[in-house]
């Protein structure tokens, strides 16, 4: 009799058992999983390095931004010199995902960094579900940040709600010598009134007057005239050029003017740390 019982009681067990493990599959089979779980006011920031430039132009400004409490470094985006795109991370529920961009081919023409650019955004919007950007470019990474809204009006790609540029040539290099030393078909779009530059100028209508903008220019000659003030690399005038482009109503600048606002220096200063995020992110 004792024997029928536990029986009867082992067989209970077992069927509740399967049941459950029956309901969970079906369950799960049956939920669509996301790459991605965000809420809809979350923007991330996309940080794109310039000429020659590579994980170190902003690892040290996103690991001072992360001490800061201000956001966290959630994807690195790396793009082979063929072109592929790969997607490291992911961009989860909070509020201020960094992304980093890296270009095998630090050295390719604006062009070239626009189309990697078009299809990196076209990567979040479409197996991300990002619905908007910022955009953060030092050097020649604004300048392709730039190219990219003055050709963006066809695609899938996420709103871009806003733009800093800092240190980047909009109205080229003038230092001749910078262009006898360095090789690439971007220091033929970076010269003084290249075709590439003068297209992005002749292309300003296309720039949605929507976006905010923010150009972030060095000085350490401050002695110097202003037409020839510069970061060691771009003077003033040329890191403010983006004004050309832009709607003066959502446009502002700003310029730092002390020994550590060189070219390179400037994604190191803590100024600049603090005017962008206050930009970007109204912290202060």
């Amino acid at each position: 009799m004792l024997y029928k019982i536990m029986n009867h009681k082992y067989k209970f067990i077992l069927l509740t058992v399967l049941s459950f493990l029956l309901g969970g599959s079906i369950f799960f089979s049956n939920s669509t999983p996301t790459r991605s779980e965000k809420p809809m006011d979350t923007t991330p920031t996309v940080f794109v390095h310039g000429f020659k430039g590579g994980h170190g132009s902003f690892n040290t400004m996103l690991d001072r931004f992360e001490n800061n409490n201000w956001g966290k470094k959630r994807m690195l985006v790396y793009v082979t010199a063929s072109g592929d795109v790969k997607i490291h991370g992911g961009i989860p529920s909070e509020t201020n995902p960094f992304i980093q961009v890296i270009f095998e081919n630090n050295r390719a023409s604006i062009a070239q960094q626009t189309n990697w650019m078009q299809k990196i955004l076209t990567d979040l919007k479409e197996h991300f579900s990002v619905d908007q950007v910022n955009l953060v470019g030092h050097s020649m990474g604004g300048l392709a940040s730039a190219n990219f809204l003055l050709n963006n009006q066809e695609g899938n790609y996420p709103d871009v709600k806003k733009l800093v540029t800092i240190g980047s040539p909009f109205l080229g290099i003038g230092q001749e010598d910078y262009f006898a030393l360095n090789t690439g078909e971007a220091t033929v779009d970076l010269q003084v009134e290249s075709n590439a530059l003068l297209t992005m100028l002749n292309s300003k209508d296309n720039f949605d007057e929507d976006i905010q903008t923010f150009s972030i220019a060095g000085v350490i000659n401050e002695e110097d005239k202003s037409s020839e003030q510069w970061d060691g690399l771009v003077t003033a005038q040329s890191a403010h050029g983006i004004k050309g482009i832009v709607p003066n109503s959502h446009y502002k600048k700003e310029t730092f003017r002390d020994k550590g606002a060189t070219h390179s220096g400037l994604h190191e200063h803590t100024g600049v740390d603090q005017s962008v995020a206050e930009f970007l992110w109204n912290i202060h």
